[in-house]
């Protein structure tokens, strides 16, 4: 995480130090559930190393919303800035390494670490953007565009997750992938 805040942040001594003394490292195994659906979520975590994914159970099936790997914020943008309770679930898709930081502890970082309060922007910035990116691929491409798009930006992620959470992130059932895939 220092390496990250140090080329991101681009924090001084002392405010590196500040913001370090209130992260904590933490590891996670394979299964892992890291949140659930309930109240907002309390904390937030940054992957070091591994991968996770949040999902939603939608009339019992698993429907992956998202992937999170090695240097990114795994949290529910939506619970934690609207305050609302979280429906998703967050589970670890491999052993994971990461830091855990107290949203009450980056509020009053945001307030007193002016470059912190500045990535925090950007992160959220880029997640707007990625969203928007995903929601005009769901309503202009089809299947074959998006999972290739998925396969340039992402082939690790190809490799790592089972085709089935693939399947979903995509919005099409595991079958269908399958048949595209086959086309190839």
């Amino acid at each position: 995480m220092r390496a990250y805040l140090q080329q991101h942040a681009h924090l001084n001594e002392a405010e590196l130090a500040t913001t370090l003394a209130l992260v904590r490292p933490c590891a996670f195994r394979k299964g892992t559930e890291l949140f659930r659906p309930g109240p907002v979520p309390d904390r937030l975590y940054f992957i070091e190393t591994g991968l996770a994914r949040a999902y939603r159970l939608v009339r019992g099936e698993d429907i992956t919303s998202a992937f999170y790997g090695a240097e990114s914020f795994c949290f529910d943008t939506l619970s934690i800035v609207a305050q609302v309770p979280t429906e998703l679930y967050f589970e670890c898709l491999t052993d994971v390494v990461a830091h855990e930081i107290l949203i009450p502890d980056l509020n009053r970082l945001f307030r007193r670490v002016p470059p912190i309060e500045r990535l925090g922007r950007r992160i959220n910035e880029t997640l707007v953007c990625g969203l928007t990116e995903r929601l005009r691929a769901f309503q202009m491409d089809d299947l074959r565009t998006r999972y290739l798009a998925l396969l340039r930006e992402n082939p690790a992620l190809i490799q790592q997750v089972p085709q089935r959470h693939i399947a979903t992130y995509l919005g099409v059932k595991p079958e269908s992938l399958s048949r595209m895939r086959a086309q190839l």
